[in-house]
């Protein structure tokens, strides 16, 4: 195994300007005693040029030597295509991967033999997933600010304005799930002053939920008969459930959207695999093409919202993940593996062990 270390790599995939570590989350490493190694422009596009990392005590390096430099290697988002021919045995790769939607990618790396980690899949012992937090909450709010611009009419939308005005009757907006996401998007719709009503599975957790929210956030047990009967009458529909695949029930069905006002808008924050819960959505979205209509309903599907605010989102998740990330690294060169990232685990000794990866590939080759 090489030195104590760390390499922070540059994210390649189209788009995506955010660094998994800002300085100062990557001095927490240099303070620890690790050696941190950088690639050349990671930080440009968050705000920090390369002598910002210098400044901490990080060696520059070319992607080459990025990717071989250390044996704990961070990234944002998963490697691409590309970036497989860096894949080698020994190296520890953590970043976020939802490696169940890429099982290309999820092969690559099992045939290198390499160990990967998934930071959404870090789970601590109580079950919470601490990584993700704030980009979900991001998500959760720019998918209230997405769904407010397209409702204007000259975007396709209806007209409706979901901040409101007086004597305009009051915008409503659905929120299907009260996670971090779920619960962001709805403060931030309530907060514009819509009437938003929250679905939930656990009468325990919303009760909590509904007592942390102002009052003009209800909250109901999600059953296909209450979830009808909110929205055929919503402006906007924001799904956040934990997660959704190929075999996940449909939740808001193509027959309900068919139903649905004409020119209101459906936000799927979640952005699953397969059909899921929200089978109308038959794409991905992008920021350059963030809607398409169906059935005369809006339908917007972004992948990686967070990636349009890099300098909020960056700075939002390296002060969060440092922690996490220190751990791991403490975790693989002291011996004895962190457990919240021995959760992540997707790949290790040229076998895929995460539950809901290996579950994934069943389901692809059934």
């Amino acid at each position: 195994m090489l030195g104590k270390s760390v390499s922070i790599l540059k994210e390649t995939r189209n788009g995506e300007k955010r660094v998994i570590l800002l300085p100062k989350e990557a001095c927490e490493f240099t303070e620890a005693g690790y050696q941190v190694f950088v690639e050349t422009g990671a930080g440009q596009l968050s705000g920090y040029p390369d002598d910002a990392y210098r400044d901490i005590g990080a060696e520059i390096v070319s992607t080459k030597d990025a990717w071989h430099s250390s044996d704990v290697v961070l990234k944002y988002k998963a490697p691409g295509p590309d970036e497989y021919r860096f894949f080698r045995p020994g190296m520890h790769l953590a970043c976020f991967m939802h490696a169940e939607g890429n099982l290309d990618m999820t092969e690559a790396m099992r045939a290198s033999g390499m160990a990967a980690y998934a930071l959404e899949f870090f789970q601590t012992q109580d079950g919470a997933f601490p990584v993700p937090v704030s980009d979900n909450e991001i998500s959760g709010k720019l998918a209230i600010q997405l769904a407010a611009y397209h409702l204007q009419s000259h975007m396709g939308g209806s007209g409706v304005l979901l901040s409101g005005a007086p004597g305009a009757p009051k915008p409503k907006v659905v929120v299907i799930g009260y996670g971090n996401a779920g619960g962001a998007a709805a403060r931030l719709a309530a907060a514009m002053g819509a009437d938003v009503t929250v679905f939930g599975t656990r009468w325990e957790g919303l009760r909590q939920f509904q007592a942390s929210v102002p009052g003009n956030v209800n909250c109901r047990i999600n059953t296909p008969e209450a979830l009808r009967a909110e929205v055929l009458t919503a402006d906007v529909v924001v799904g956040a459930i934990l997660i959704s695949t190929h075999d996940t029930p449909p939740m808001l069905t193509e027959e309900l959207v068919k139903e649905m006002k004409p020119g209101s808008v459906i936000v799927d924050v979640t952005c699953g695999y397969g059909s899921g819960y929200m089978p109308s959505f038959d794409k991905l979205t992008t920021y350059e093409a963030p809607f398409y209509e169906r059935h005369g309903v809006l339908h917007c599907k972004i992948d990686a919202m967070p990636a349009s605010v890099p300098r909020t989102a960056a700075h939002a998740t390296s002060y969060n993940v440092w922690r996490n990330l220190l751990a791991f690294a403490q975790g693989i060169y002291g011996g004895e593996e962190d457990p919240v990232a021995r959760a992540g685990c997707v790949v290790r000794n040229h076998q895929c062990v995460h539950p809901e990866v290996l579950r994934h590939i069943t389901l692809e080759n059934r």
